[in-house]
């Protein structure tokens, strides 16, 4: 499988990129389209259903490829990936527990061993659903993906195929495992500071009170954040969601909940994946200047998976990019060094993946890798 990226602001440059990549007589049957929200994607899917390309797309808060970071525009991976070994499925719908468990029946009935890489749209979901609804119907079937965005405006995300797009469902890249072999690895490296709180009230993703506290009130104590809850969307985006709660789960994965928006009525945080009420948590913050080493140390050990692989995907939490800054390119060069091969990636709200000696979960702060080959 050979693959090749374009990238470009509009349509025009998309189509003119196009027209060199496919002058070698390359042929690409999938285009895996991030684009900002503010980027014209409908003249892009068009574009491409018009090439007999099938797409696989979401929107961002902000775009990877190979070494560069970007914003405010669509990057594309074109990949001539045999018709035969993948489909794009897709589900709909307010109870993303259910659209999950529909999206994994499928992929099973389309191949006996699908790998899943997933991308939903919708700003207020608990992501953890999406797991459980996959892992309850196969627990065996490998899972990647992300939370799609919308450059921080916290409006409406989505995905999108040829002939689909919500703002309120789930898309997914289903790969014949037997066919194509995939392997990921997610990495954080955030500290824990100060001392264990406890989730006093919380209804699945929602947290109203932390040891009896109105949750936005601890943040904004515990930080010394200035202003108040009612700039809260500005607030929560460039101060809470650096500073996400480390969460010690039944299954013994420590993961990070990073809150999206505030409820400001009840000073309630949303956050994009559940917390327990009665979850002991602590508040943790950005690493040292060593991250983007061990984050590439961490991740080249996928190298003992898949020593040449066709792509290389990048689920990065845009949070992530807030607080390392211009270090996220840093980062993006270093990973994609390990291989020398085509990168892309968006920076999400949301990432799905598996850490070092651990199960499938739900991140934030997390840099979710995925790399892809072709089996001949």
């Amino acid at each position: 499988m050979l693959a090749k990226n374009i990238y470009g602001e509009t349509i025009d440059e998309i189509k003119s990129k196009y027209a060199k990549a496919i002058e070698d007589g390359f042929a690409p049957t999938l285009a895996i389209v991030f684009s900002s929200i503010t980027r014209d994607r409908k003249s892009i899917v068009d574009f491409f259903s018009e090439k007999n390309v099938t797409v696989f797309g979401s929107t961002t808060a902000g775009e990877i490829v190979d070494d560069e970071v970007l914003e405010h525009s669509s990057v594309i991976m074109l990949l001539d990936m045999n018709k035969e070994n993948f489909k794009i499925l897709r589900e709909e719908g307010s109870d993303t527990y259910s659209i999950a468990s529909s999206l994994a029946k499928k992929a099973k009935e389309t191949f006996s061993k699908p790998s899943i890489i997933v991308i939903s749209s919708g700003l207020t979901i608990d992501a953890e659903q999406i797991i459980k609804g996959v892992k309850d119907v196969d627990d065996t079937i490998p899972l990647y993906g992300g939370l799609a965005g919308d450059d921080l405006t916290m409006k409406a995300s989505y995905v999108f195929s040829n002939t689909f797009e919500s703002s309120n469902g789930l898309i997914a890249l289903v790969v014949n495992r037997d066919k194509v072999e995939i392997h990921g690895l997610a990495t954080s490296g955030w500290d824990d500071i100060g001392i264990e709180k406890t989730i006093t009230k919380s209804e699945g993703n929602i947290v109203y009170t932390i040891d009896d506290e109105p949750a936005a009130d601890v943040f904004v104590k515990f930080f010394k954040f200035a202003g108040t809850v009612d700039t809260a969307a500005e607030i929560v985006v460039m101060n809470f969601a650096q500073y996400p709660l480390q969460l010690k789960k039944d299954n013994g994965n420590v993961v990070l909940r990073a809150p999206m928006m505030v409820d400001a009525d009840s000073k309630a945080l949303i956050f994009a994946g559940g917390i327990p009420q009665g979850s002991k948590v602590k508040f943790s913050v950005p690493p040292g200047f060593d991250l983007i080493e061990k984050t590439a140390d961490k991740v080249s050990a996928l190298k003992n998976e898949i020593k040449n692989p066709d792509a290389v995907l990048m689920f990065s939490c845009k949070a992530r990019h807030l607080a390392l800054g211009p270090m996220t390119g840093d980062e993006a060069e270093k990973i994609r060094s390990i291989w020398n091969k085509p990168l892309i990636g968006f920076f999400t709200y949301g990432e799905i993946g598996t850490a070092k000696d651990s199960v499938c979960d739900f991140h934030n702060e997390t840099c979710s890798m995925v790399v892809m080959e072709e089996i001949k």
